[in-house]
């Protein structure tokens, strides 16, 4: 099942600043987020980024803490 997320990429949690693109963009059950085409990327704190156009996916980054072996998404 996919939810339609209206363009939204990623949410910051801290400043509630997203990354939205205008074009419709499909979120998987895993978290993937789905979009295609030539499309901008814009967000309150920097400028526009364009993509060329082609099939493209959307996810969180995680990173490890070494010391204690733990992988946790990345917050803004």
């Amino acid at each position: 099942m996919k939810k339609d997320c209206q363009g939204k990429l990623a949410e910051g949690e801290t400043t509630g600043h997203a990354h939205r693109v205008m074009t419709q963009v499909l979120e998987r059950e895993d978290g993937i987020r789905e979009f295609s085409g030539a499309v901008a990327v814009t967000h309150e704190e920097h400028g526009t980024i364009t993509l060329p156009a082609r099939r493209w996916n959307s996810d969180r980054v995680v990173e490890t803490d070494h010391l204690t072996n733990l992988v946790r998404k990345v917050a803004d």
